[in-house]
């Protein structure tokens, strides 16, 4: 078992522990699995950076709506305002934010959607959505063209696409989707996850494709803003064979 590996597993076997556990009350359940999640990501980022929730304020004195988990520079960069773990931070300091899920229908996945477009007009950084009792990717394609429906049929441009998360990730059922080409009939773009080889549609497949993005977000960050170069980078650590592929289109490119 490789150390990638075993972290998720990790984190796994506390995810798992909130359901035996609160088996019955969804909302302490989220406020659980989000605070697991913030956790995992302070122990297993680098110092450089913190993991906290709250709102991001950007130079025109917009806020966003409060975040699950935000991961930003607090070396460089004091928060406006901290209270525990809650924090207010400058745009400019935030490297990814994280959305966090107990279950999903259409509905629900209907109303992130709106969340990220909300967000990513007062600033524009990587966003995931977090979902821990997922549904099939065949059901999240499908809350997508519900999404369209409601919404007509240009909610999927060039110009809205940025609005949508960069990443998706799916416990039970699992997967780990991010925004990309997709190639078949036409050109499109869309959403495509990948699975390590032995480990299609496992939640440990799904949690390190998770964790491997994120971390490569903060060293991309490091890297650009001139704080150090990566002789090797974390994944370089982490080599494994692709066995399958999935994916589904959202519009012409």
């Amino acid at each position: 078992m490789d150390y990638f590996e075993f972290i998720s597993k990790e984190l796994l076997l506390k995810l798992g522990q909130v359901k035996e556990f609160i088996k019955a009350h969804n909302p302490t359940i989220g406020v659980v699995t989000e605070e697991i999640l913030r956790s995992f990501l302070k122990e297993h980022l680098p110092k450089y950076v913190s993991v906290a929730q709250g709102f991001i304020r950007n130079a025109s004195g917009e806020t966003s709506r409060q975040c699950d988990i935000i991961i930003y520079d607090a070396i460089h960069y004091a928060p406006f305002y901290r209270i525990n773990d809650i924090v207010i931070v400058p745009e400019e300091s935030v490297i990814a934010f994280v959305e966090v899920k107990t279950t999903i229908n259409s509905s629900i996945f209907q109303d992130a959607l709106d969340y990220f477009k909300v967000q990513k007009q007062i600033f524009y950084k990587p966003a995931y959505l977090f979902i821990y009792n997922s549904d099939e990717v065949s059901s999240i394609s499908r809350f997508f063209d519900a999404y369209k429906l409601k919404n007509g049929p240009h909610t999927y441009d060039h110009d809205t696409y940025q609005y949508l998360p960069n990443e998706i990730t799916g416990i039970n059922s699992s997967y780990h989707l991010k925004q990309d080409y997709v190639i078949g009939d036409r050109d499109t773009l869309g959403y495509s996850t990948y699975y390590y080889q032995n480990e299609e549609g496992t939640a440990i497949n799904a949690l390190q494709h998770f964790y491997l993005s994120i971390y490569e977000k903060v060293e991309q960050y490091i890297v650009a803003t001139g704080k150090t170069d990566y002789h090797n980078t974390r994944a370089d650590y982490f080599k494994k064979d692709f066995n399958s592929y999935l994916a589904f289109s959202l519009f012409d490119i």
